[in-house]
């Protein structure tokens, strides 16, 4: 059986873009709701249709009818207070959405505040709000439908005696349409007039993750915030604590803004170009299996220089994968056919997934962390990196192989299989490489910061261990690098 910088653009095209929202249809429901009961929410105050960056919004199907519901839930001072925010629910239609009701004191910004239940009262699916205590102590009250709508007030609910089961919404985003595409991007800039940046940022549903570096050092800085409409709010974190502030807003001609140290006291022009953005395809099988692959193109002339062979890479791993899975399962049918309960829940939920993270990218160098989690039954999957690494040789893209970073003449297996050899001993390896030869044989990825070495769980320790990850740097390397290799702008 096989196995498995001059930003300028004109205010009103940017305003008008910022105005756009994520759900058009939604947006209109919404605005016509508050315009027909204005004397309700403004009072004497003229009626301003909302705009998408002032709420918050979750598409989910409450009552099962392959359709999905809404729910909106208001940001600023006008819809809520200490007590929490105003949320108003929307029923799907197949032409749109219809009033569905009105929650209050649902708090914010709260994570966890919000979450849809697996249990299901006249059809609709429970709904659970935090109304006191954090962390572990939070307390909710459950909302259930009445079979016309959900109750007003969390507060004058009775407290769950348990923490509820399901997903939890509202966390993070807003109603607006993105500048920043979902999934993964890369970007480089600059920081002042020439310091030298490379950022990777991971998007989804306006919640943003990742990290940047100076191009000088390497060191990875990690980064959390929002996207919204337009703007990227990024906070710099160290260690738990906020660092620094990263504002950018996506303009004619790329991203511009602002680094701002966390005491106010530092602040330099940031300007950022996007470069690579990801490509993913999927297939889903039998038995709840699915194939993924998600990979990086780069933009531009200097970019499509390497996207063939990237595409190439990953579709070959995707493609291959799908075809084993589908003979494994032709292979499974007819034992299963016979007995449902034969082979237990093994041969369900297979999985196989690629993804990657850009470390580097210049015009004519580029690395990639290619990362791959699998199962195909028992108590658990696994995982490990693969390297995408090229250069631009001969005016062609050619693979980046070690023999092609250090100097044959020099015992640079020494140097460098001797330094991941001490890390790992170090760090506690059940079973470190042997030889120092061994040692090099991982795969490995590259960044201004040095070559980073990549160890899979099995390969130098237990599963429980994790993955190992041993980051050889310039001043170890220096003595053995190629003087015409990849990696020689590192040599000085």
């Amino acid at each position: 059986m096989r196995r498995f910088f001059v930003f300028i653009l004109g205010l009103l095209p940017l305003v008008l873009w910022a105005a756009l929202p994520l759900y058009p249809k939604l947006h209109a429901a919404l605005n016509a709701h508050l315009l027909a009961n204005k004397q309700g929410y403004f009072g004497a105050a003229k009626f301003q249709p909302i705009e998408p960056t002032e709420y918050r919004v979750e598409l989910l199907d409450l009552n099962g009818d392959g359709v999905r519901e809404a729910m909106v839930l208001m940001l600023g001072r006008h819809w809520g207070g200490s007590g929490g925010q105003s949320m108003f629910l929307f029923r799907g239609t197949r032409d749109g959405f219809s009033w569905l009701g009105r929650m209050t004191c649902v708090q914010f910004p709260m994570e966890g505040s919000v979450c849809v239940m697996k249990t299901k009262t006249k059809g609709w699916c429970d709904l659970a709000v935090r109304v006191h205590g954090r962390g572990a102590k939070q307390k909710y009250a459950a909302m259930k439908f009445d079979g016309a709508r959900y109750p007003l007030n969390p507060t004058v609910q009775a407290v769950m005696a348990d923490w509820p089961e399901g997903k939890f919404v509202l966390v993070s985003g807003d109603g607006s349409a993105k500048a920043l595409a979902a999934g993964r991007t890369h970007f480089t800039g600059l920081l002042g007039k020439a310091t030298r940046l490379q950022m990777g940022l991971e998007h989804q549903r306006g919640r943003v993750s990742g990290t940047y570096y100076y191009e000088k050092y390497g060191t990875l800085i990690s980064l959390e915030g929002e996207a919204s409409a337009n703007r990227l709010v990024l906070k710099e974190m160290s260690d738990k604590k906020v660092t620094a502030t990263l504002t950018l807003t996506k303009q004619a001609t790329g991203w511009a803004g602002e680094w701002r140290s966390a005491d106010g006291r530092k602040k330099y022009p940031l300007r950022f170009q996007q470069v690579a953005a990801v490509q993913a395809r999927t297939e889903l099988g039998p038995h709840e299996s699915s194939c993924v692959t998600a990979y990086p193109q780069f933009t531009g002339a200097v970019g499509q220089r390497f996207n063939a062979a990237i595409a190439k890479g990953f579709l070959e791993r995707y493609r291959k994968s799908c075809e084993e899975f589908d003979e494994t399962f032709l292979e499974l049918a007819a034992e299963v056919k016979k007995n449902p309960d034969a082979l237990g829940a093994s041969y369900k939920r297979w999985t196989f997934e690629d993804s990657a993270t850009v470390r580097y990218f210049s015009p004519d160098l580029i690395s990639v962390r290619g990362h791959n989690y699998e199962y195909t039954g028992g108590a658990h999957g696994n995982y490990y990196d693969f390297p995408v690494n090229y250069w631009l040789k001969n005016g062609r893209a050619a693979q980046v192989n070690l023999v092609d970073l250090f100097e044959p003449k020099k015992n640079w297996q020494s140097t460098v299989g001797g330094f991941i050899r001490r890390d790992l001993k170090k760090r506690g390896a059940s079973w470190p490489p042997k030889t120092d030869k061994e040692a090099t044989e991982a795969a490995f990825t590259f960044s201004p910061a040095g070559v980073e070495f990549h160890f899979a769980p099995y390969a130098v320790g237990s599963y429980a261990e994790g993955s190992y990850h041993v980051l050889v740097p310039f001043t170890v390397l220096r003595p053995v690098l190629r003087a015409d290799g990849p990696l020689a702008r590192w040599a000085k």
